[in-house]
Parts: structure tokens; sequence; C-alpha cells
């Protein structure tokens, strides 16, 4: 009987103790997958707004064309 306690006892100690390093690695994974996520977001910013200078040099031009004409 007392050796099932003190085993349970370790256990639990052990578990304690894991449960530390184990929640330093959840944040880590969330921190990566955080600045993905802005990374990611600072791209399609950047894309869009590519496109929209684009999309307005098009319409210039279009515009150029239609009065020459």
């Amino acid at each position: 009987m007392i050796i099932a306690g003190v085993t349970i006892v370790v256990v639990a100690v052990v578990l304690f103790v894991l449960s530390f390093f184990l929640n330093d690695r959840f944040e880590k994974i969330e921190s990566e997958l955080e600045q993905l996520s802005i990374s990611t977001m600072q791209d399609t910013y950047q894309l869009k707004k590519k496109v929209k200078v684009l999309e307005e040099e098009l319409l210039t031009e279009d515009y150029q064309e239609t009065d020459v004409n």
C-alpha cells in the first residue's frame, strides 16, 4: 500500500514538472503561428496595393487611348 502511494506521488510530481515544459512548447507554436498569420496578412495587403496600382494604370491607359481615337 505504501508503494502505491509513493508511486502515485512520484507520478504526480513528474507530470507536474512536465506540464511546465509542454506549456512552453505550445506557447512557442502559438507564437510562430501568430507570426505566420501577420506575415500572410502583410503579404496580402501588399499584393492588393500592387493590384490596385496596376488597375489604375490600366484604366489610365484605356482613358488615354480613347482620347487619342
